[in-house]
């Protein structure tokens, strides 16, 4: 009687194995790739050099906080594979000309959209398109007339990255490369001497409005990241390192402009699955 209830006992476990693989296969073999999100949320510390001849003919140097987050993820339409990105960061700082202050805060939302082309087993390269939206305010409170230049830009940009695995030590390491070069797009700039209360106030805003284009506003963006995986293997957990150029010139209205931000961040990269039985995918990355 022992005898048959073990043999009972053991044919329940292999039913029980074999449904249990046979689900896992289910759940690989049904993977919807975009649905699988990488998120990273950084901070650091950036150094800034802003110039803006509407409050002042000077440089204005300091240090500014840096907080960036991105998305980044499969993307599929038609036929055709692609990866999806989202980024938003935000600069606040404080510089300085001698004993003057300035204080600035700019926030930029970027959209992106990359096809991928594998270059051997360790290599990606991506081309494509980003959609920018930046804008923010620059603040002189000894000023006597002009205290507030507010900037605000929509642009269309390409964008590109190349993505590299390296493995140390047996765990997978991922340097990328990201530049980010707007070539056309609408921007705001008041006029030489013009207040902000001719503008909104009275309405004389016919010349505020001005398309943008390399020649009146060379700009670019360019990130160089490195993910390090720290951790044990069951619960790993990946360390960004980063190094951000965010370069923004304009020349409009006989006003010139410059905010130059160099960004040291730090974060954690979470790999966010939009399914409810998450272990055995967690193995997929878009990178």
């Amino acid at each position: 009687m022992r005898k048959t209830a073990r043999y009972i006992l053991l044919l329940l476990v292999l039913l029980l194995t074999s449904t249990t693989l046979k689900a896992q296969d289910i759940v690989i073999d049904s993977i919807i790739p975009r649905r699988v999100l990488v998120r990273t949320s950084s901070h650091g510390i950036a150094l800034l050099n802003n110039l803006d001849t509407y409050l002042s003919g000077y440089n204005y140097t300091g240090l500014g906080y840096h907080y960036n987050l991105e998305n980044f993820r499969d993307a599929h339409f038609g036929s055709y594979k692609w990866k999806y990105q989202t980024l938003f960061n935000v600069t606040g700082g404080i510089t300085e000309l001698n004993s003057s202050t300035q204080y600035s805060l700019m926030a930029n939302r970027f959209w992106s959209g990359y096809h991928p082309f594998e270059i051997g087993e360790r290599l990606q390269l991506l081309a494509g398109v980003q959609i920018q939206l930046s804008g923010g305010a620059l603040y002189i409170p000894a000023n006597g007339n002009n205290l507030i230049s507010a900037k605000l830009r929509l642009a269309l940009a390409a964008s590109g990255m190349a993505i590299y695995h390296i493995p140390i030590r047996g765990r997978d390491h991922v340097a990328r490369y990201q530049l980010d070069i707007p070539l056309a797009g609408a921007m705001f700039s008041p006029e030489f001497g013009q207040s902000y209360y001719e503008i909104f106030g009275l309405g004389h805003c016919a010349n505020t409005w001005h398309f943008a284009h390399p020649f009146n506003s060379p700009s670019w963006r360019h990130t160089v990241s490195f993910d390090i995986p720290i951790g044990s293997n069951r619960r790993n957990v990946t360390l960004r390192l980063s190094y951000i150029a965010d370069l923004y010139q304009s020349e409009v209205n006989d006003l010139r402009t410059h905010l130059y931000s160099h960004a040291f961040t730090f974060g954690f990269v979470k790999t966010l699955y939009k399914v409810k039985q998450g272990d055995p995918i967690k193995a997929y990355t878009p990178y």
